[in-house]
């Protein structure tokens, strides 16, 4: 998926007959973009045909509440803690150009469809000369999704449920996540071993001539 931006919009956005008919509250999606500068996950806000970005500073602090768990992964985040110092809307009239946003409206039934709304956004030093809606839009049925939940919901169901017996706890504890972890360590090596054969292959065996070979 990679990087993107957010875009909010506190004003109308154009919709056709479809998108009008949803209960959706406009105003409260957030939609994203990868097409509006660096794409670092920041803020920006379109309100009164006008283009602003949300300037954050941060920095970090120790957590008080930090337990040690041998999460090496989510170790940084659960030891530091990120807090905000300012928050300020700027607006932008150093930019033109467009882009296009997007976001992903979930259908709440079977017979419902999720849909993938875009607009087209066109600013001229910070002011929005042009918003539309991008038609066709895209959508899909809910049914397969909202299938595909179910199924992981009954398969999490059953594993928790699974894990109240001692004999599948002991079995799944120390015997399948032991398993996957030598798996993970068996290919991380295998792969390490491939790199090196194929340097070998092609760059450490020219090398080795060249240096043998008399000039």
């Amino acid at each position: 998926m990679g990087m993107f931006n957010y875009i909010k919009v506190y004003q109308a956005l154009p919709l056709n007959d479809e998108l009008r008919a949803l209960d959706v509250y406009w105003i409260k999606e957030e939609f994203q973009t990868k097409e509006l500068e660096h794409n670092s996950l920041d803020t920006y806000i379109i309100r009164n045909d006008q283009l602003f970005e949300v300037k954050v500073t941060t920095h970090w602090e120790d957590n008080p509440d930090y337990i040690k768990d041998g999460n090496k992964f989510g170790e940084f985040f659960n030891k530091n803690l990120l807090v905000e110092d300012s928050r300020e809307e700027v607006f932008r009239s150093d930019y033109t150009g467009s882009f296009t946003f997007g976001a992903y409206i979930s259908g709440k039934n079977k017979e419902s469809y999720d849909y993938f709304p875009d607009w087209k956004c066109v600013i001229v030093n910070g002011e929005v000369k042009e918003l539309k809606l991008i038609e066709p839009v895209e959508k899909n049925s809910s049914k397969q999704r909202i299938e595909a939940e179910e199924s992981l919901k009954k398969e999490i169901d059953d594993h928790e449920r699974k894990m109240k017996c001692p004999v599948y706890s002991f079995y799944f504890i120390y015997y399948v996540k032991t398993m996957n972890v030598i798996e993970w360590k068996l290919d991380a090596l295998i792969g390490r071993i491939i790199r090196l054969l194929d340097w070998l292959r092609w760059k450490g065996i020219r090398k080795l001539i060249r240096i043998l070979t008399p000039r």
